[in-house]
């Protein structure tokens, strides 16, 4: 085993750790009592399990060397983290961001709904009464936004470039660095093909995962590095929102995993080089 597969151990490893911190929150969690129900709950319990969730998957899809469609999860788990900074940057635009949110997300569903409605009839008979609730729903947050934010002229939520440029610095540094980057693969933009494809002969490649770990972001340890972080920041909103006093743990653990990676990403010494 080489210096760098040595150290990229130690990052699965610090991964490992991480997500066993998340369990042990999420145990902290349940057994509080008098807990409070709200909607911004909701979305940071929702990110929280589902970036574990994916934290999980990506680990195992990076150490098979499916780096594409690891940085595919990542590509998520970065809109993830700018809808969660942009919605908490500012507490006193964030209910209104998130009633925003909320429409949003209920609307898009409707819509789809609606434009296959016939075909979903078929084969779900309890989508007139899911119709139902979301046309509900909706009213009642429209309703709600009419109420409490008369001055609005527009309930459509920001889109996602605008939403990380008001999210903060490092929001929008992810969305110009990774989001954007990684968008090509999610919708099979065919200038990402080049690393797939022999272009002379138009034949599939048999390893483009070798020029893929050349690019770097999607270096093994690069991703790593950057989906973690992501998962440390939904962690430590996690723990704040449910007053579960892990902000320390957390940091301290963000602080142990950067060591790790600095390691790694430190200048090859000679020995490392076989001596030459």
């Amino acid at each position: 085993m080489t210096n760098k597969e040595s150290r990229i151990n130690q990052l699965y490893d610090a991964c490992n750790r991480l997500i066993e911190l998340a369990k042990q929150m999420l145990q902290d969690c349940h057994s509080k009592e008098q807990k409070v129900q709200s909607p911004y709950r909701g979305i940071v319990s929702f990110y929280f399990r589902r970036s574990w969730e994916m934290f999980e998957s990506f680990i195992i899809l990076i150490k098979n060397n499916r780096l594409v469609d690891a940085a595919v999860l990542l590509r998520s788990l970065c809109n993830m983290f700018i809808d969660l900074e942009y919605i908490s940057v500012d507490p006193a635009t964030k209910e209104l961001k998130l009633l925003k949110y909320m429409l949003e997300i209920k609307r898009n569903q409707l819509t789809l709904i609606n434009t296959n409605l016939d075909d979903l009839k078929k084969s779900d008979r309890n989508i007139g009464l899911r119709k139902d609730e979301l046309d509900t729903n909706i009213k009642k947050i429209e309703e709600e936004l009419k109420i409490k934010y008369p001055e609005e002229k527009s309930w459509e939520l920001s889109p996602i470039e605008q939403r990380a440029r008001k999210a903060g610095t490092t929001p929008f540094m992810l969305y110009n660095m990774a989001y954007r980057y990684y968008s090509n693969i999610e919708h099979h933009n065919v200038l990402f093909g080049q690393y797939y494809v022999d272009e002379d002969i138009c034949e599939p490649k048999l390893h483009p995962e070798e020029e893929l770990k050349k690019l770097s972001l999607f270096q093994p340890e690069a991703t790593l590095h950057m989906f973690s972080q992501l998962f440390f920041e939904i962690t430590k909103k996690f723990s704040e929102e449910f007053q579960l006093n892990y902000e320390d743990k957390i940091t301290e653990m963000m602080s142990l995993f950067k060591k790790e990676y600095n390691q790694l990403k430190k200048p090859k010494l000679k020995n490392d080089r076989g001596g030459q």
